[in-house]
């Protein structure tokens, strides 16, 4: 029986804000509460306008100045139609689950975070504790980034303590289990994560830059073969309809289509229902689990390495409690197909006790494991507090690594 954590939540007096930047989607909200107050793009659209645009009785410029050019940003949902209506140059600042610091990049996210603060929480005076996710593992490569961030939440946002945590081992709270092998797929990185006592295991945490994105390109470059263009997002928005996770694959396109009319069925933006082949619908998603090639990345090869560089007391614990998370475990067949690949490749006492793991809120379950972390009376021993922060400007690096978890 896996190990769970004592969950006697006492909430502060002050709301924590709690942050996950996916990839993909950026989640926030507040802690204590059981969903983020809003999911939306991490996206940043930014398009040029005239200043006369927006001049009602305007009708002509100085032809030999023309009109004042002004940049206009977008974010989240309403650059997500910007960008679909080609209006737009996109940004996506957090790729294959680490934040971009080129200088677009950062500027960009930056930008999304003060929308967040200040449009989507409608935070304008306060100074609040904020909880921020982060898919990289403790090492070299990710201080840069957890340092620009703890600049940004204190210097802009001026956050009044900040904590930085592992993304996998607060999906492993928001199950209330402290031991167990988080399997994360998102947008841009899927990763297998190994937690004991709450605390992930650098040194076997494996990846792979293998996600939703990728199938979302597959489905697109399969439907073109079938002379069906159309953009990124719609095809994103047809793979989380139709496609699903086939328990074996081989079996599945060789033989008969059982799908009803319904789980073949996607209306396309100007109203056509098209009919999706079996091809696609369970053929996209196989670049998941290799695509039919053994020496191909895999999750199953992840959560195998991760497994045996563990140490043999860990492994039972492990294997018994395999948690998927993150919105591509969304795929209808994925956690029992990820099952029955692990019990091809583990050894005999350890495949008997594979239990994965798919709770009905994985798409969001770092957030939940945050919210439910920053309504801990512990929450402010692990933060770094404004008074460290300025204390600490000098070396940075050396606080940031001392409280991220």
């Amino acid at each position: 029986m896996a190990e769970r954590m004592e969950l006697e939540c006492t909430m502060d007096e002050q709301d924590v804000v709690v942050l996950d930047s996916g990839s993909g989607y950026l989640k926030v909200g507040f802690s204590g509460e059981d969903a983020p107050r809003a999911v939306l793009p991490t996206l940043v659209a930014t398009t040029t306008v005239s200043e006369t645009a927006n001049q009602e009785h305007e009708v002509a410029v100085d032809s030999g100045t023309g009109a004042q050019k002004k940049s206009q940003s977008y974010y989240g949902k309403e650059a997500l139609e910007q960008v679909m209506r080609k209006h737009a140059e996109p940004k996506w600042p957090v790729r294959r689950g680490e934040i971009s610091l080129a200088n677009g990049d950062k500027d960009a996210l930056e930008a999304l975070w003060k929308h967040t603060w200040h449009e989507v929480l409608g935070i304008e005076q306060q100074d609040l504790p904020v909880l921020l996710a982060d898919a990289m593992p403790l090492g070299q490569a990710a201080y840069p980034a957890r340092m620009w961030a703890a600049e940004v939440m204190f210097e802009t946002l001026r956050a009044k303590s900040l904590a930085i945590f592992n993304s996998a081992v607060l999906s492993l709270f928001s199950t209330g289990r402290t031991r167990g092998l988080v399997v994360e797929s998102g947008e841009g990185l899927t990763q297998a994560v190994p937690i004991f006592e709450g605390y992930a295991i650098p040194h076997a945490i494996f990846k792979m830059k293998v996600a939703g994105g990728d199938i979302t390109t597959c489905v697109q470059q399969r439907m073109e073969e079938e002379k069906h263009r159309n953009n990124y997002f719609v095809m994103q928005a047809l793979k989380e309809k139709v496609c699903r996770v086939a328990p074996d694959y081989n079996a599945a396109i060789n033989g008969p289509d059982h799908a009803d009319e319904e789980s073949k069925s996607f209306e396309l933006p100007d109203h056509t229902i098209i009919k999706v082949s079996q091809h696609i619908r369970t053929g996209a998603p196989e670049v998941l689990f290799g695509g039919g090639n053994p020496k191909a990345d895999s999750m199953q090869r992840i959560c195998l390495d991760s497994i045996n560089t563990c140490d043999l007391d860990l492994q039972q614990d492990l294997v018994r409690s395999i948690i998927v998370a993150g919105g591509t475990s969304m795929l209808p067949g994925l956690a029992p197909r990820l099952k029955s690949e692990l019990l091809g490749l583990l050894p005999g006492e350890l495949s008997r006790q594979v239990d994965v793991i798919a709770d009905s809120q994985r798409r969001c379950a770092a957030w939940i494991g945050g919210s439910m972390f920053a309504s801990l009376s512990t929450f402010d021993q692990v933060a770094i507090s404004k008074q460290e922060y300025e204390e600490g400007k000098t070396d940075l690096r050396s606080l940031v690594a001392k409280k991220t978890f």
